[in-house]
């Protein structure tokens, strides 16, 4: 198979006929900000958030809501590749303040409930799934569907997807518009 081509974000190179295999992987499908942000306006976007490229704060006009972004995982089908979100995924207050307060420590590791805060390409109504965020020190955490969830997207990091559907993700996310 050809693979994707692409321009690498990260190193700033180009990457002919990846095929998502350790040794040639895929580019991330990651996700600017939560979807609530991005539905915002600049000016709310200025006035009612705090972020990073890993965090985000959104003052919701009671609370303040918080969001983390971490690895989202499909195997593909029979393959030794993997299909890599970073999606956001919104957490209780209380556990993303555990979460920054033992960041650096070099044994912490957080579990913790959340929901997806981002669209996913190919995953209906992924939009608020319930997931696990595992947070090992230092590192980006790793996302997990809630196995009660009853959502495809747990069959999916389950069993897998096929190498076309995994491709058909990624081409959508390398067309669409870069502030998503």
């Amino acid at each position: 198979m050809p693979g994707i081509d692409y321009d690498c974000a990260g190193c700033g190179h180009r990457h002919e006929g990846a095929d998502g295999t350790v040794a040639n992987p895929w580019p991330l499908i990651e996700f600017t900000r939560p979807e609530v942000y991005l539905r915002m306006d600049s000016w709310e976007q200025l006035t009612r958030t705090r972020s990073t490229d890993e965090l985000c704060l959104i003052d919701n006009g009671r609370s303040v809501d918080c969001y983390l972004t971490g690895y989202l995982s499909l195997p593909v089908l029979e393959e030794a590749a993997m299909l890599v979100y970073m999606p956001w995924v919104q957490v209780r207050e209380k556990d993303y303040l555990d979460l920054v307060e033992h960041w650096e420590q070099p044994h912490y590791r957080g579990d913790y409930l959340g929901t997806l805060a981002s669209e996913l390409p190919g995953c209906e109504d992924s939009l608020s799934v319930p997931v696990r965020v595992i947070a090992p020190a230092r590192r980006a955490p790793l996302v997990v569907p809630e196995l009660t969830s009853g959502h495809a997207l747990v069959r999916e990091e389950q069993e897998g997807i096929s190498r076309q559907e995994a491709e058909l993700r990624l081409r959508s996310m390398l067309l669409e518009d870069p502030e998503h």
